[in-house]
C-alpha cells in the first residue's frame, strides 16, 4: 500500500502545489496536500478561518505516516511542530521548492526557536548562505 505524505507548504508557494504533487508522486507516495484538500477560499480566506483551518491541517499531519517540508512560514512550522510529537518519517526538500527558506527560517526563529535542529543539520547550511 503507498502510504500518504503530508506536503507542509507555504501559502507564498501555493503555485507550486502541483509540481509538490507530482514529485511526492513520482517518488512513490500519495501526496497529501493542504491547498488541494482545503481550498484556501473556502477555508483559510474564507468561512472556516485560519484557525480552523490550522486546527483541520494538524489532522492531516497526524493521519499521514510521512512529513515533507517543502518550504518555511509561519504555518509549516507549527505543523512541523505537530509532526515532531509523533512517530514520522521527515523530508526535507524546502532546499530545492524554497530558495527563501533561510530567510524566512531566521525572521520565525524568535518565536518558534530551531525546530529542525534534531532533524536536519540547519546549522551547516545557515552559515553557508
Amino acid at each position: 500500500m503507498t502510504e500518504l505524505v503530508y506536503c507542509a507548504t507555504p501559502s507564498r508557494l501555493s503555485n507550486l502545489t502541483e509540481t509538490i504533487v507530482d514529485y511526492v508522486a513520482k517518488e512513490g507516495y500519495a501526496p497529501l496536500h493542504p491547498f488541494l484538500a482545503m481550498p484556501y477560499k473556502y477555508f483559510e480566506g474564507g468561512i472556516v478561518g485560519r484557525n480552523k483551518t490550522i486546527e483541520y491541517c494538524f489532522r492531516l499531519v497526524d493521519i499521514c505516516p510521512h512529513f515533507w517540508l517543502f518550504g518555511i512560514s509561519e504555518g509549516t512550522l507549527e505543523e512541523l511542530s505537530r509532526a515532531q510529537s509523533s512517530d514520522k518519517i521527515f523530508r526535507f526538500p524546502f532546499l530545492h521548492f524554497d530558495p527563501e527558506w533561510n530567510e524566512f527560517y531566521q525572521n520565525l526563529a524568535s518565536k518558534y526557536g530551531d525546530p529542525l535542529a534534531n532533524l536536519f543539520p540547519i546549522q551547516r547550511l545557515t552559515k553557508q548562505n
